[in-house]
């Protein structure tokens, strides 16, 4: 009898590096990104501002009305910019393991989208409704940062999606030529 060889190699482990490690770094880089877009979204952006009017009632000018889609615009770039990095690691995070990595870095593109909305709502200014019963007339009272349209809160994934669709798009073409 022959003895049967095997020339196969032995197959690539499904994540990077230990499991405790990946959740460790998805969520290291979720907190840290979606801090850092928290921060610059309330850095970067002017909230519009209410005058106090003499009988009490609150103005705004029409260029206040174009700051409060300002605050949108402001998150829709953060978003843009600070998504992609986050789609490039769980890509190399998540690669192997198919569509439920994707599934995995549009969930992590989620989480770090509220978590920068929040926080940048966080860091203020906030408490509107209160301010303006407090503020006498002449006053300019500065809106709440906050988004006017909740659901910019998806751009963080779609924009998670870009990285890893790149790379798959490269994996694909490599392996096709090789």
């Amino acid at each position: 009898m022959s003895d049967i060889t095997l020339d196969e190699a032995p197959a690539e482990p499904l994540l990077p590096m230990p499991v405790g490690r990946c959740v460790v770094t998805c969520l290291g880089a979720v907190a840290v990104l979606g801090l850092l877009g928290g921060l610059l979204w309330h850095v970067l952006t002017v909230p519009p501002a209410y005058t106090i009017g003499d009988d009490r009632g609150a103005i705004i000018t029409e260029r206040g009305l174009s700051q409060v889609f300002a605050m949108d615009i402001w998150y829709i770039i953060i978003s843009m910019v600070l998504a992609l990095p986050l789609g490039a690691v769980c890509w190399w995070l998540f690669r192997r393991l198919g569509w439920p990595g994707v599934l995995l870095a549009l969930f992590a593109g989620l989480v770090a989208a509220v978590i920068c909305w929040q926080f940048g709502r966080l860091l203020g200014p906030n408490g509107f409704a209160e301010r303006v019963s407090q503020a006498s007339p002449g006053d300019r009272v500065p809106m709440d940062l906050s988004l006017d349209a909740p659901l910019l809160v998806l751009v963080w994934p779609a924009m998670v999606g870009v990285p890893i669709l790149v790379a798959s798009i490269v994996e694909l073409v490599r392996g096709r030529r090789g």
